[in-house]
């Protein structure tokens, strides 16, 4: 007898209203509440690869943690699953967040929005934190494998950094995410993550660029280090590419900056995420990939 596949996927996203399975809460899944709440959204591969252990019972913690009312499977990732997305994605549910919390006050209101906003959240921006998220995961587990460096001060600004001047606008700065690794020897590098899908036209994209390099010009009094990189993760190497000469124009000689590195989202993964501090990333300034921790200074483009 065949299945309804559009009545599977809606039972996916209905709780259990009585038969609930056992839950007592454990550190692990302490440790799971806290990475979706920090991450946004997380898929389970993800969240397996964060916390470790056995697949299966990690992918049964996050089913009793559903049912339970800690963790949303928010709805409109029913979309993403019609498109081939395979994997359950979570976030933080209020109950969850309440868990976490020490104190009711400010929670309760945080609840609320993220009540609303876990049953909001559309396609385009789910898949783009996702492929956020799918970054962070994999240079973390990169750092981890490679013992000598480690990601510190990982943000998500909800504000422009700045706005610079590009010809006669004012382009806002706002980076998918800003983070800075950190070497044990003491060596530290700055950078801003854009994470792209391709629907952004190449004029925007060379102003965004462009807003970058002003902002470097006069960092010091903006607050945002001296030197960094810009790394862009594209959708695909086709569009990678196409990025790439968009990018020759960003600094003012149209000679292309080693400022600007990029890489398509097929060049690592869950299963290889050392790729991330390898030689993947493209530059406008000369053909051979680099690493992003290969200590060429970006100061001087």
């Amino acid at each position: 007898m065949s299945r309804d596949p559009d009545k599977q996927r809606r039972r996916l996203f209905q709780r259990l209203e009585s038969n609930l399975p056992p839950l007592e809460i454990t550190k692990r899944d302490l440790a799971i509440l806290e990475l979706v709440g920090e991450y946004r959204f997380l898929n389970t591969e993800q969240i397996h690869a964060l916390v470790g252990g056995s697949k299966h019972n990690v992918t049964e913690r996050l089913s009793r943690l559903f049912h339970h009312a800690y963790l949303d499977r928010p709805p409109h990732q029913r979309e993403l699953r019609s498109e081939g997305y395979r994997h359950i994605v979570y976030a933080l549910a209020p109950k969850g967040l309440r868990l976490l919390a020490s104190s009711e006050g400010e929670v309760g209101r945080t609840a609320s929005r993220l009540a609303a906003t876990n049953q909001s959240a559309r396609r385009y921006y789910m898949a783009h934190t996702l492929m956020v998220s799918q970054f962070r995961v994999c240079l973390t587990l990169a750092c981890r494998a490679n013992g000598h460096i480690h990601v510190r001060d990982w943000g998500v600004p909800h504000a422009p950094l700045c706005k610079v001047l590009v010809g006669r606008r004012r382009v806002a700065v706002i980076p998918d995410a800003h983070f800075t690794l950190e070497a044990k020897d003491g060596y530290i590098a700055h950078f801003f993550l854009e994470a792209d899908r391709g629907t952004m036209s190449h004029r925007r994209f060379l102003s965004k660029l462009q807003a970058y390099w002003g902002m470097r010009t006069s960092a010091g009094d903006r607050g945002v280090p001296t030197a960094f990189r810009v790394l862009v993760v594209a959708s695909s190497r086709r569009r990678m590419e196409n990025l790439l000469a968009t990018a020759v124009d960003a600094d003012p000689r149209h000679a292309g900056s080693r400022m600007f590195c990029f890489t398509s989202e097929l060049d690592y993964d869950l299963e290889r995420p050392g790729s991330l501090l390898g030689s993947i990333w493209r530059t406008p300034a000369d053909a051979p990939p680099r690493s992003v921790v290969d200590r060429q200074g970006s100061r001087n483009g």
